[in-house]
């Protein structure tokens, strides 16, 4: 079995620059936002699904759109798109399985009708289960850091929106997994904030990290998190940021920041370069295990990852402006025996989406109640004293009842 990755497929579409790239839940959807507004590929058909009333308007910042994630809710079956644009509109898209179409579900405008960059968008859970409420984080350009609440209807409500010091841009926000906090990396200066994720207080302060941080992806249990430092990439523990691994990349021709994605259960790291390719790196031994080539060459920016029960995907764009960006998809097969061992995050199969999986994130928050085994062995004992007092009660004969009640008064 190859361990290396194959060109899967070649998706077109985007005629300008790609920003961001995401697949939905179950990959069932491949998101390529950017200069050309949104594409949307069914992976699998790989036929698009073109966003309605969405213009191909590179230079109007509402049409351009520089961020992009996806959320899922089994209740409802429904695949929601969220997206940030350029002028600061947060738009909600909502997947209708009947009509094979998007609509459009919401629409934030940018606070004051001021252009407003979303620069970053987050969701505490791609998948959410029947019960639970989705939430989302955004950060803006004015330094903005606002999080909404989604159910499975469709509603959508803001939680807050805190404004930060003048020293300190939100470059990346990522919502912990576990404690729904928001962590925000900013550009420059090193600091990051942990934020309540019901009111928005900083909760904590750790510096001083990397002095620039272009791209952040965090993992599950979030106790560590990997980086673009504008040379490299750097994996460092969040408890201490501490550096723990460095990822060499070769000297950037130009400034643009380059994504960032952990892979593969977070055994590799994909990041995104400016000379053609993607870089695969295996992060036990810090080298490149594979070099993923962009045919259109020169800026290869946005990366994403998916892990399936049958395999791993990558997806990259290109990301040099006025020039069409195709998107490249590219797969490794799981082997079987690995198959079965695979982690409970593991997610759906590519080729049967017909049979909605049972998703569950390691680490997750439980939710309800929880009673201790030596509580739950007493209350057994108790009920089965209980029975067999009263069988034993009502197996006597009548006149022994009445004498067994009389002695009881």
């Amino acid at each position: 079995m190859s361990s290396e990755y194959k060109l899967l497929s070649q998706l077109t579409g985007p005629r300008d620059a790609v920003l961001s790239l995401a697949f939905s839940a179950k990959a069932k959807f491949l998101a390529a936002a950017g200069y050309s507004g949104v594409y949307i590929w069914d992976l699998s058909t790989s036929s698009s699904a073109p966003l309605p009333h969405m213009l191909f308007a590179p230079q109007n910042p509402k049409y351009v759109i520089t961020a992009s994630v996806w959320t899922y809710f089994q209740k409802t079956n429904r695949h929601i798109l969220i997206l940030g644009s350029m002028r600061g509109d947060i738009l909600l898209w909502d997947w209708s399985e009947e009509a094979k179409r998007f609509n459009l579900l919401y629409r934030v405008h940018p606070m004051n009708d001021m252009q407003d960059e979303i620069l970053s968008l987050d969701v505490h859970e791609q998948t959410v289960a029947s019960g639970r409420i989705g939430r989302v984080v955004a950060s803006t350009a004015n330094r903005c850091i606002s999080v909404w609440t989604l159910s499975s209807a469709g509603e959508f409500n803001k939680v807050f929106s805190t404004t930060l010091g003048h020293n300190l841009k939100p470059k990346t926000v990522r919502m912990c997994k576990i404690t729904r906090d928001v962590f925000v990396f900013p550009l420059y200066g090193g600091e990051i904030l942990r934020l309540d994720y019901k009111t928005g207080a900083i909760k904590s302060r750790r510096s001083p990290g990397p002095g620039r941080m272009g791209s952040v992806a965090l993992n599950h249990t979030a106790d560590k998190f990997v980086t673009y430092t504008g040379k490299n990439f750097q994996l460092y523990r969040l408890g201490n940021l501490e550096i723990l691994k460095n990822f060499t990349a070769e000297a950037p021709v130009v400034s643009f920041p380059k994504q960032v994605a952990f892979g593969e259960l977070e055994t590799i790291v994909v990041g995104g370069t400016d000379r053609g390719c993607a870089l695969v790196y295996n992060i036990e031994s810090e080298e490149v295990v594979q070099r993923l080539s962009y045919p259109g060459g020169s800026l290869v920016q946005p990366v994403s990852t998916f892990t399936l029960p049958g395999c791993h995907l990558i997806a990259i764009a290109g990301s040099t402006q006025e020039q069409p960006s195709s998107v490249i998809l590219f797969e490794k097969h799981i082997p079987e025996a690995l198959q079965q061992t695979a982690p409970p995050h593991v997610v759906g199969d590519l080729r049967n989406k017909s049979t909605p999986p049972n998703i569950s994130v390691p680490n997750s928050i439980h939710i309800g109640f929880y009673l201790p085994k030596i509580v739950i062995k007493l209350a057994s004992i108790i009920g089965a004293v209980v029975f067999m007092f009263f069988a034993l009660y009502y197996t006597m004969p009548k006149s022994l009842q009445v004498c067994a009640l009389l002695d009881g008064f």
